[in-house]
């Protein structure tokens, strides 16, 4: 590829900021995620302990993506005994989903995407396994037999892995009210999600305020309900189709930082990855630089 035609593509991506652009440019980088991710199936690694879940988060992240690409399209809504469909763009499920993302990113990069020494690593990956079978433990009463035993045996591994991590050196850093926690409900992550996008290789100028308006729409603070309120919901009106195209950018950012992450790790990865046209990688590495802190 030549210097010239490498400009035009960067000249084209950075021109995008459009949903007639970004729809397909957004299915395709997804697609090449998924192709990349498929090589962890294919060449089977030798993951160390807790690593076979990064596949299920990047899956997890992409599946989610693939979601607000739908909604982004536009979706008909049917009101009973009208024979019209309105179409419309629902921005909060939107939001709501790409805050869902922005999470499920910060997680990768707390549990596997960073430079901590191993051991610490296993720390922070047990404690967010003790935390989620502790979560299942309070699901209530059931007479399902083959539920009921897996319950049983997540509790005896609780035991054990609460064990484990009394046992690791990373075990005094914690604060009483972690201890509290732990001991209570679990502990999934030793920072808040502000803090982890706060210290995360995102862009955080970018994110950090995106992130807090997604969190109102996911809890249904009041400056989401006046925004919806005040916005119609149109699939042509230009506030919604505005900030549809934001949130399909970030999408498309998010994806390309997990995907160079991965990358980067992985030789297995990258080995996939350069067999993806150059002109789609190009455009990857223009987004994923552009995602992260400088």
């Amino acid at each position: 590829m030549t210097d010239r035609e490498r400009a035009q593509i960067l000249i084209d991506q950075a021109n995008s900021l459009n949903l007639k652009s970004l729809i397909p440019q957004v299915d395709n980088i997804l697609k090449v995620k998924a192709f990349v991710i498929q090589s962890i199936y294919d060449t089977k690694p030798d993951f160390g302990d807790g690593e076979v879940f990064l596949e299920t988060l990047l899956i997890k992240m992409n599946f989610t993506s693939r979601s607000v690409y739908e909604l982004s399209k536009g979706i008909e809504f049917s009101f009973l005994g009208r024979p019209n469909k309105a179409k419309i763009i629902d921005r909060s499920s939107i939001y709501i989903l790409t805050r869902s993302i922005i999470e499920a990113f910060l997680t990768l990069e707390y549990l596997f995407f960073n430079n901590l020494e191993r051991e610490e690593q296993i720390f922070r990956y047990h404690l967010w396994r003790i935390s989620g079978f502790m979560s299942r433990q309070d699901f209530g009463k059931t007479t399902n037999e083959k539920f009921l035993d897996k319950m049983e045996r997540e509790k005896n591994e609780i035991e054990q892995l609460k064990e484990d991590v009394k046992k690791s050196p990373y075990f005094p850093s914690l604060k009483k009210q972690d201890l509290w926690k732990l001991d209570k409900f679990g502990l999934p992550r030793l920072m808040s999600w502000s803090s982890l996008l706060k210290q995360s290789i995102l862009n955080t100028s970018h994110f950090d305020k995106l992130y807090k308006l997604y969190s109102n729409y996911a809890h249904s603070e009041f400056i989401s309900i006046i925004q919806l309120n005040e916005g119609k919901l149109s699939s042509t009106d230009s506030f919604n189709v505005e900030t549809t195209v934001t949130s399909l950018n970030n999408i498309r950012i998010l994806s390309c930082v997990a995907l160079i992450e991965l990358v980067n790790r992985y030789e297995f990865a990258k080995e996939k990855y350069l067999e993806v046209d150059e002109a789609q990688r190009v455009a990857i590495e223009f987004w994923n630089k552009f995602g992260r802190n400088n």
